[in-house]
């Protein structure tokens, strides 16, 4: 055997790992199927740009469960309860805690003039609106409010903490919602789908009803950071960072999402087109926290795609472009076209979705559309490229992206 095998394929398993690996490729979610198929696969001496392709899957993912397998063996397919996951409220439950608190405790009947966490612990559990309630919820909604532009959210960390490391961004008081209940789900309901704010990208990735119905978030969130970065980020904290460069505000401009967001004020739903106000900056009030995305569901004969350009993997986009589109008859009904890191705010190609409404998909009005496109961006040169490098790779992009996102709702229709 040569001396390199075992760095390119997973250690042997023994008979009864063998025979787990195969209940599991039988039995369990899909997410964890594909776990046990790719260490059957690499048992086999299939290479890792093999199991690639046959399974779909990217090649950090792939080598991610490979090490786990051999880490850990087959438990370590296996999904684990991780931290900041506790037990699930409901979305209605928690905006009726956000109501309760913004109003004062004697128009409830209750004695006193202010909620003391105590008080409203004893109040909520009384009327039958929780069992128990967890104070860190309390704690985070008051101290939101308490202080103000001095606070900043902490959620998987991934982007503010490297900014914090580099002196970018010296907040005064970190809040911690880690402990929130009932903000990781990803479901659909009421013709959306809902992601909750601390929804890790892992999570998103590894979704039956994400991959069998919304490729263009399984796109987008297969190419964010490296599978290490996806365990801990969120999805919420992805968006309320307001950074350009991350992957999820173009897809979500292109889905045409609606971002909730609860504060002191009780809900506010908030479109996604007015949620990015500038570079690094959200419509977000202080005391608010992302607590739930909402993506429509897609109509037949729809498809997505998201297309990205990185000087490696893992690293920011040079530029990338979400589409999601909507055939019938052959012509585009709808269609939303998002560009990353091309602007100091993502940008929605208003004009290269008006080139496509109502006409059907050809070439020439892939063209133009792209060109449109092209012409939206609004980039600055750096190490990754001058302007004009940019510009015409969005419109290389897009044109990508859209011809992708067409064959996908062709073969949907």
């Amino acid at each position: 055997m040569a001396p390199d095998v075992p760095s390119r394929f997973v250690r042997e398993p023994s008979d009864s790992e063998r025979a787990e690996l195969t209940r599991v490729r039988e039995a369990w979610p899909a997410a964890t199927r594909a776990r046990a198929a790719i260490v059957l696969l690499s048992a086999m001496r299939v290479s890792v740009s093999e199991i690639v392709q046959r399974l779909g899957l990217s090649r950090p993912t792939v080598t991610h469960w490979l090490r786990r397998f051999d880490r850990s063996g087959v438990p370590g397919l296996l999904d684990r309860p991780r931290s900041g996951r506790p037990a699930r409220i409901s979305s209605e439950t928690l905006r009726h805690i956000t109501m309760v608190v913004s109003a004062r405790p004697r128009d409830l009947g209750i004695p006193g003039t202010r909620w003391s966490l105590a008080r409203l612990r004893g109040y909520l559990v009384q009327t039958g609106t929780v069992p128990a309630l967890s104070q860190e919820l309390l704690r985070a909604t008051a101290l939101l409010a308490k202080l103000g532009d001095d606070a900043k959210v902490l959620s998987g960390g991934q982007s503010l903490i490297p900014l914090m490391k580099l002196r970018l961004a010296a907040p005064h008081h970190l809040v911690d919602i880690n402990g929130l209940p009932g903000l990781a789900y990803v479901r659909e309901d009421g013709g959306a789908l809902r992601i909750g704010g601390l929804t890790r990208e892992a999570d998103l990735e590894e979704s039956d009803v994400v991959r069998s119905r919304y490729p263009l978030l399984f796109d987008t969130c297969r190419v964010i950071a490296d599978p290490i970065v996806r365990n801990l980020a969120t999805v919420g904290g992805n968006l309320a960072h307001g950074d350009p460069a991350n992957d999820h505000p173009a897809t979500m401009l292109a889905f045409g999402a609606e971002v909730v967001a609860v504060g002191t004020a009780g809900e506010r739903k908030i479109p996604i087109g007015s949620f990015f106000t500038g570079p690094f900056s959200t419509a977000l009030r202080p005391d608010e926290i992302v607590v739930e995305i909402r993506v429509p569901s897609p109509k037949p004969g729809s498809g997505g795609a998201y297309v990205k350009m990185e000087r490696k993997v893992g690293d920011f986009a040079t530029a990338a472009v979400a589409v999601q589109l909507t055939l019938s008859g052959g012509v585009c009904q709808e269609v939303g076209i998002g560009l990353t890191n091309v602007g100091s705010v993502p940008i929605k190609a208003v004009k290269a979705e008006a080139a496509l409404r109502g006409k059907r998909p050809d070439e020439a009005t892939i063209k133009q559309a792209a060109q449109l496109a092209a012409e939206a961006a609004d980039p600055s040169a750096d190490l990754r490229g001058s302007v004009e490098y940019k510009k015409d790779l969005v419109r290389v992009l897009t044109a990508r992206a859209l011809r992708k996102a067409i064959e996908r709702a062709q073969k949907g229709a």
